[in-house]
């Protein structure tokens, strides 16, 4: 690659002249050093042609019966007839072909999998889609698991991802947009939203960021997001990331813009708010009780999770008389026996904790689950029973964990493991004063935040007329308006009642 751009380097059009499209091709192909760069020389028509495409992303098949099969046993140009709009309309078998005069159209839809055909005195290219590369399989989410609702996860191909999304959305108001990111190494990303729905000005906003990025390459999902945020150092991620095809709907049908990048299986929401990443995808499917039930204890979980350790620190060490005399004995003389003080004991466990945690995620299969029980249940009774941590400690940091295990998304856990060490922090300096100084300073940021220049808190800061779907699951024929980001003009989902019983009465 020289010092140039992938942009400068590939400017120009396929001009009709073989030898010198083909030597140019060749060349910025790397043709001569690439031994999967198959460019295929015959003739077509009369005329020297060349077919160009990647072995192994190209199927081999495809290839031979609906590219060099017809066009070697192609019959005679009629007199007055283009030769491209022929060999499209008449030769060629593939519904999928487009014709391309850009060069680094041609070059990016190639190594994209496709096979590019140019003819001598025929201006432009003919791009046919053969794509014939091993992809994996549609499985069962990762990490997304649900007890009621579909068991369909997103793969790393952007065209099955979008057959997925369609498939559950059969509505022709359903808008793709293909895009491109990334000089060096071009990556292929689809902008998905509802027409009428989604905000104009979102759709917009989206679009102007990603054509004004400028790197390399992005790899996945998670660079997209970091380069598209509106607060890079904020905490709480400022977009929703899923791999269920029937969550990325529900979205769409709330307003929001669906971004799928190539090779992720994972695909972005925005904008998104603070709710989006606290409900679990099966809260819809249960009822609503069920659904309003497990809401609530979610965000007992998260209050535990964030709050518990750094109340602890500061009942034991700056208020113990808000303590009952039997818990300040106990803590006292458990905390007599333990070489450190309880402050860095608290802190060292909530890292030994989190290197746990961190450990069996890395470590492949059923190992994984395996070690974060068995380190948990050795290294905390062993650790007793030396008298290096107080029982009270470890109590304290388990009960937390598992409130931090009921959070949904696994950003936001990262996000309340964080908050939780800094409150821990500042409440082992000034007590209750410090932590709730930390917390009111984490809610005005975290109130300050904006997803696409949206409020992230959303319907509730700023208030305005949304779906009632937040800390408390109202029935679903209760839901008659869309979500807080969604187009004002299109808020209602329906002017009528939702229930058939309903209907029924109202007819009465």
């Amino acid at each position: 690659m020289s010092e140039n751009t992938w942009e400068k380097q590939h400017q120009g059009v396929i001009t009709g002249d073989y030898l010198h499209d083909l030597a140019l091709i060749r060349r910025l192909s790397h043709a001569e050093t690439s031994e999967d760069v198959k460019i295929h020389e015959f003739i077509l028509l009369d005329h020297p042609a060349a077919l160009i495409y990647i072995d192994g992303m190209a199927n081999d098949a495809k290839v031979q019966e609906f590219l060099l099969t017809p066009c070697l046993t192609a019959a005679p140009l009629p007199e007055g007839e283009e030769m491209e709009n022929y060999l499209r309309q008449k030769v060629l078998p593939l519904c999928s072909t487009e014709p391309t005069a850009q060069l680094s159209t041609l070059l990016s839809r190639i190594f994209s999998g496709d096979a590019a055909l140019i003819c001598d005195t025929m201006p432009g290219a003919i791009l046919a889609d053969v794509k014939g590369f091993a992809k994996r399989a549609i499985n069962h989410p990762v990490n997304e698991t649900v007890v009621t609702g579909p068991h369909e996860a997103f793969g790393e191909t952007l065209r099955d991802n979008i057959v997925l999304i369609r498939r559950l959305m059969r509505t022709p108001e359903l808008i793709s947009e293909d895009m491109q990111i990334g000089d060096v190494t071009p990556a292929r990303l689809c902008l998905l939203y509802v027409n009428g729905v989604a905000r104009k000005e979102t759709v917009d906003e989206i679009r102007r960021r990603i054509e004004g990025c400028r790197v390399d390459y992005v790899s996945s999902a998670g660079m997209l997001e970091q380069l598209l945020e509106d607060r890079p150092f904020s905490l709480l991620p400022q977009m929703v990331s899923t791999e269920r095809p029937d969550r990325a709907v529900s979205f769409l049908n709330e307003g929001q813009v669906i971004i799928a990048l190539e090779n992720s299986p994972l695909v972005l929401a925005a904008p998104a708010g603070f709710m989006h990443l606290y409900h679990a995808p099966d809260d819809t499917a249960m009822r609503w009780q069920y659904g309003s039930f497990l809401r609530i204890l979610r965000m007992f979980g998260v209050l535990i999770a964030l709050l518990l350790p750094a109340v602890f620190v500061s009942l034991t060490i700056f208020h113990p008389e808000g303590m009952p005399l039997s818990l300040m004995t106990s803590v006292t003389e458990t905390q007599a026996k333990v070489p450190l003080s309880l402050f860095s004991s608290m802190l060292l466990m909530l890292l030994i904790f989190g290197l746990i945690n961190e450990a069996a995620v890395r470590i492949p299969g059923a190992m994984g689950s395996s070690l974060s029980i068995v380190s948990g249940l050795i290294l905390g009774q062993a650790a007793v029973q030396a008298d290096l941590f107080s029982p009270l400690v470890i109590i304290v940091v388990a009960v937390s964990g598992l409130g931090s295990y009921a959070v949904p998304t696994y950003s936001l856990t990262l996000s309340i493991r964080i908050a939780q060490i800094f409150l821990v922090l500042i409440s082992g300096v000034a007590g209750y004063l410090g932590m709730i100084l930390g917390l009111f300073l984490l809610l005005v940021r975290l109130f300050s935040l904006t997803s696409m220049n949206a409020p992230f808190f959303s319907p509730a800061a700023p208030t305005r007329p949304a779906n009632p779907d937040g800390v408390i699951r109202l029935p679903i024929w209760r839901q008659r308006l869309r979500g807080a980001f969604a187009n004002p003009f299109r808020m209602n989902k329906t002017m009528g009642p939702m229930r058939a019983w309903d209907r029924h009465e109202e007819e009465k």
